[in-house]
């Protein structure tokens, strides 16, 4: 499961920014290998981030998640050819002060916590002031 897909990228960014930043052989067709690669290149960072708060990969995947698997994407795929914009290195840097703010649990995405059988939220991951949450509750 990835965050994003080509059709995510086409939407926000068009089709021939795609082609620019993932068809390294001049064809007119962005490559799909190349672009899976960086697709899953920012599922990867995202989930990192993600994990100290969450579960994952997420799903359903939330929209401001797939925009920012979309910005990381576009970055990696395009820093491999020499194709980076100060635009994109900027949505890129964005992107990631965001997810660095979800990972510290100053913004939250508006999913409900995982809940465990008796109903405590069971995520070991989730830190709150250095203590899991489940330490902070015994």
């Amino acid at each position: 499961m990835s965050y994003a897909n080509q059709a995510d990228i086409e939407d926000l960014y068009g089709f021939d920014l795609l082609v620019r930043v993932a068809d390294p052989n001049k064809t007119g067709a962005p490559d799909a290998d190349l672009i899976a690669q960086g697709l899953q290149g920012a599922d990867d960072i995202i989930n990192a981030y993600l994990s100290a708060q969450y579960p994952v990969p997420l799903s359903p995947v939330p929209g401001s998640i797939r925009s920012m698997a979309v910005d990381i994407a576009l970055y990696r795929m395009a820093i491999k050819r020499a194709m980076r914009t100060d635009e994109m290195r900027q949505r890129y840097e964005d992107a990631l002060a965001m997810l660095d703010k979800i990972a510290k649990g100053t913004v939250g995405l508006g999913l409900p916590p995982v809940e465990g059988a008796d109903g405590a939220t069971t995520n070991p991951n989730v830190q709150r002031k250095g203590r899991s949450i489940n330490a902070v509750r015994a």
